[in-house]
């Protein structure tokens, strides 16, 4: 598949509450904030995904949204993602990856962005779980504040874990390196993080991060067991 317009919202989120969301077998890949202490990192990814094909799967062209929320952790040493939430805009993809236990569920997503006279865009989602606004510049090659989370540390994952069912399966990524960009957030609510016990709403409205892909290749293997 291709993923379009991507955008990665994080979080710093104390390490105990996103602990009792993440299987024990799994290590917090935590690090240390402004001020020196331990955090554990959250982030909500949202996206446009075409051009699916599949080897398991008699796919039929598709074209949806996506909205992923994921905590930041070690596998045997392996930088990877625990998914506390897979959201998609389209009734076909969650029946069809019921089948290989990928618990995706619906949400009613629209992702929309729009180029300013002066070089800027604008991105923004609805959906249950997320709504946000973010504004980047596209004609500058912003860096990232010093106190701010690595780009890498966020977009460089290839190994993802999800609970489903009494068992956690494991997905193989394969991607190249995402070039991210830094965006501006202007409105930030993530209600399904602040019912997860996550973030309150106070904290939901100032992500520690905000980066953009414009467009990426993203391929992956059917899920396998784990534990």
């Amino acid at each position: 598949m291709v993923m379009r317009d991507m955008l990665f919202v994080t979080w710093e989120v104390q390490p105990e509450t996103a602990r009792k969301l993440v299987n024990e077998r799994l290590e917090l890949d935590t690090r240390a904030d402004a001020r020196g202490r331990e955090v554990a990192i959250v982030s909500a990814v949202c996206f446009h995904v075409t051009d699916v094909r599949s080897a398991v799967l008699p796919v039929p062209r598709l074209s949806f949204e996506q909205v992923n929320y994921r905590v930041y952790v070690r596998a045997r040493g392996i930088p990877s993602v625990c998914f506390i939430g897979m959201k998609v805009n389209s009734r076909m993809v969650t029946a069809m990856t019921s089948f290989l236990s990928v618990p995706i569920h619906y949400d009613d997503i629209e992702i929309t962005t729009s180029a300013g006279s002066s070089g800027t865009l604008a991105y923004v989602v609805k959906s249950g779980g997320l709504s946000a606004s973010a504004v980047l510049n596209q004609t500058t090659d912003e860096t990232v504040s010093e106190e701010s989370i690595a780009p890498e540390f966020i977009t460089e994952r290839l190994v993802g874990y999800m609970a489903s069912g009494n068992g956690v399966f494991r997905i193989n990524v394969e991607q190249s390196g995402l070039h991210a960009v830094p965006a501006r957030p202007q409105i930030v609510e993530a209600p399904i993080l602040e019912q997860l016990g996550l973030l309150t709403r106070d904290q939901s409205a100032r992500p520690s991060s905000v980066l953009y892909v414009r467009e990426a290749p993203f391929g992956a293997d059917a899920p396998v067991r784990e534990w």
